[in-house]
């Protein structure tokens, strides 16, 4: 089962020329959002036998806004440092090993949009602006240079790796230079041919140009790109070539000793393999380069849609290219790849590592252009999370980039076997809920109040239910279905009903065998078996006593009430909460005492957490409705809002929390005693989920686009941060749009 923590991080960066970097010896990074994330991958990665050899080590934490280029030094001794851009305007160097700022500039002016540590110089970092500002900064000696080449928006920039005074520039208008930074930047070559965006510039591994035997009078077209008299007077004495890529569907190849292109490699339309992307999505072209230094005659680029190329160089004439996972379906990735970047391991093996619009980090084999794993990540907050008791090990992940993710977390093969869900989904996915003993079979709830039912193991679209909620759907839950729909004969009905609560206060039962049919509110019922004439609360959660006979309604005022099947008679109400309930929970059946399963924990707004034993009042079954306002227990602790809490099913009266103050909570609940607290999070918690199958294993999602998985038992900390955190977050929190607008009353 693997006793390791895992993190489902957040998505690489789109659209950035260098966002991702390896260095030997199996260190890689990439930027997601306002941070970077590194990836131990090989035989360090410290994984257990059998599994992919690589893990999620941290993350570099200092950037207010995203993160626009990253670059590793390359220099043996120094492969701990990094240097990051962002569009806060600074350009950071790291050291990965403490996972600190060593120093900063912010020398730009305007928003950065590339950087490269140079592989020749130890202490040099080239970084350009949208404004056509090029930076050299050498960091040893805290000294800078300004260069202004072309007032053009710099798209990408790479150093020589031959020539320590040679930068290459991409613009977005299509235009190549190469200058030479000891003579303030002079233009040495301005190489002409591509009409759109440069997305990457490779320098060719071998200097000289006598490693290709490149046919030199190509076409018409290009013997008449010329530099003229540029070319004799190059500093470069033996050349070097230069691979670039561009919007405009082409690579060209450039020789640096003449100045001129002596290739064009255009993209050829491969027929679309797989068919795991939304078709109405138009995607703009993404080429990226690898230029693999053991193999100088061979060129690595993305093409349309996804696809990997390897082309053969020394077959110019034939335009000769290798398709990546040629043989097996479904290996590739299925949008445009961003960033290409190789990596050696300890054991020396030769890999390469892309990043998608599709959201996968892949790992690829030089050797066999064959996938050898896939590091799955988030693109939004993740909403909500579900386990499936039937198909057990498998959670349900709502995410607000329109996907739900299925993570099979038991695989043995494959530490992060994930299946993505987006047909028919179209917004964020705010509940899920798996059905209790049909397999496959799982409902969803949007943000903009649709509901539907996936069957996870078909390739079909969902079911919609033709009733909307207003609002965003807060929580599902299987129930036994009640008037009018349980008054059908018995193979008329369902033998359970989908309940969703919504953002404007309603509670529908939906029938799951006929979700085009109308969905009913349960307020009617509610009034009608109660005789109710008063109005009745804005609800704002459900949940079922696991036996199915006792349905628990929390509300916007805080109160929660207790209903009995058949007919929904209100048999109490709990005046407890003062603020919106946001969560109820439970106690499974399996205790070792009977009376637990009538302990019901809840959440609300305010960050007091309470568990009251409905013992007696359901076994009374009272005529009239009972008020309690004592709680069984509480549990204090959390300095914010409670989103989330779940018992754990191994054990008796054992809880776990999420929070609005950034962490997760585990507690004793029977002796109100904290045990341990989660604080992997950078952001506020959303959602908890006990594993199936291992006491120790919790996962947590939050709005920091991260879902952990942590084990209990190697948390430092028992209880939540007081004090100085939960204030600086509770600011953090006020500063920031709400995620969820408070409900108003209708």
């Amino acid at each position: 089962m693997g006793q390791e923590p895992r993190t489902l991080p957040p998505s690489p960066n789109w659209y950035c020329a260098r966002c991702s970097d390896a260095v030997p010896g199996g260190l890689f990074g990439f930027a997601a959002r306002t941070s970077v994330f590194l990836v131990r991958v090989g035989p360090g990665a410290g994984e257990s036998p059998g599994t992919p050899p690589f893990r999620v080590i941290g993350e570099l934490v200092g950037h207010t806004e995203r993160v626009s280029g990253f670059t590793f030094s390359h220099h043996p001794g120094q492969y701990n440092l990094c240097a990051t851009s962002s569009d806060d305007g600074t350009v950071k160097i790291w050291d990965v090993e403490t996972k600190t700022v060593v120093t900063e500039h912010a020398l730009h002016q305007h928003t950065i949009s590339t950087l490269h540590w140079s592989p020749r110089v130890k202490d040099l970092i080239v970084s350009g602006d949208e404004k056509g500002v090029v930076f050299c900064y050498w960091f040893n000696r805290n000294d800078s240079q300004h260069l202004f080449i072309e007032p053009r928006t710099i798209f990408c920039l790479t150093c020589s790796p031959h020539h320590e005074d040679l930068v290459a520039i991409g613009y977005k208008d299509g235009i190549v230079v190469i200058i030479d930074i000891s003579k303030k930047g002079e233009v040495i070559h301005r190489l002409r041919g591509h009409d759109d965006e440069i997305h990457s510039i490779a320098w060719c591994p071998l200097p000289g140009e006598d490693c290709l035997s490149i046919n030199q009078e190509e076409t018409s077209e290009e013997a008449e790109i010329t530099n003229g008299n540029a070319v004799a007077q190059a500093p470069v004495t033996k050349g070097c070539y230069l691979a670039t890529g561009s919007k405009d569907q082409t690579i060209r190849i450039w020789s640096c000793s003449r100045g001129r292109g002596v290739m064009i490699l255009k993209l050829p339309f491969l027929k679309r393999r797989g068919g795991g992307i939304d078709p109405t999505v138009k995607e703009r072209l993404w080429l990226t380069l690898h230029w693999p230094s053991n193999q100088p005659t061979q060129l690595v680029s993305s093409c349309f849609g996804g696809e990997l190329l390897q082309w053969d160089l020394t077959q110019s004439w034939r335009r000769k290219y290798t398709l990546f996972s040629a043989s097996s379906e479904g290996q590739n990735h299925s949008r445009i790849v961003f960033n290409l970047c190789p990596l050696q391991t300890e054991d020396d093996k030769q890999l390469l590592l892309s990043t998608s619009m599709d959201r996968d980090v892949k790992c690829w084999d030089i050797a066999t252009l064959e996938c050898s794993w896939t590091l799955p990540s988030l693109g939004g907050f993740a909403y909500s999370l579900a386990f499936s008791s039937v198909d057990i090990g498998s959670l349900a992940i709502g995410v607000g980039d329109g996907m739900i993710r299925v993570w099979n977390t038991l695989s043995i093969k494959n530490n992060y076997d994930v299946k993505n869900f987006w047909q028919g989904v179209k917004s964020k996915v705010t509940a899920l809920c798996w059905h209790p003993t049909k397999e496959g079979c799982l409902a969803f709830g949007t943000d903009d109040g649709k509901v539907g039912l996936y069957d996870t193991y078909s390739n079909k679209p969902p079911q919609i239910s033709s009733t909307y909620h207003k609002k965003t759907v807060y929580t599902l839950a299987w129930g036994p279905p009640v008037p009018p729909m349980s008054l059908g004969g018995e193979g008329d009905r369902p033998s359970l009903a989908l309940y969703s609560c919504g953002g404007e206060g309603i509670v529908l039962q939906h029938n799951p065998w006929k979700l085009s049919g109308e969905a009913f509110d349960i307020n009617k019922l509610i009034r009608d078996t109660n005789s109710i004439k008063y109005k009745l609360p804005v609800h704002t959660e459900i949940s079922w006593k696991a036996d199915g006979k006792i349905m628990a309604l929390g509300n916007e005022d805080g109160s929660i009430e207790i209903f009995q099947i058949p007919n929904l008679k209100l048999i109490c109400t709990i005046q407890q909460h003062h603020k919106l309930v946001n969560t109820i929970s439970w106690h499974h059946e399996h205790g070792s005492q009977p009376e637990l399963s009538y302990l019901m924990a809840s959440g609300s707004n305010n960050a007091v957490i309470y568990v009251h034993n409905l013992k007696t009042v359901i076994e009374s079954s009272p005529e009239s409705p009972v008020t309690i306002t004592e709680p069984y227990r509480t549990l204090s602790g959390h300095t914010a809002k409670i989103t989330s809490v779940a018992w754990s099913p191994h054990h008796d009266g054992r809880l776990v929390s999420a929070s609005y103050d950034g962490t997760a909570q585990v507690w004793d609940a029977l002796r109100e005693e904290p045990l341990c607290n989660f604080r992997g999070h950078r952001g506020r918690l959303l959602c908890v989920a006990w594993s199936p199958l291992d006491p120790d294993c919790i996962y947590s999602g939050a709005d920091d686009f991260c879902v952990h998985k942590w084990l209990t038992s190697m948390q430092d900390h028992s209880r939540p941060p007081q004090g100085k955190k939960s204030i600086e977050l509770e600011k953090k929190r006020l500063s920031q749009p709400k995620a969820k607008p408070k409900k108003k009353k209708k």
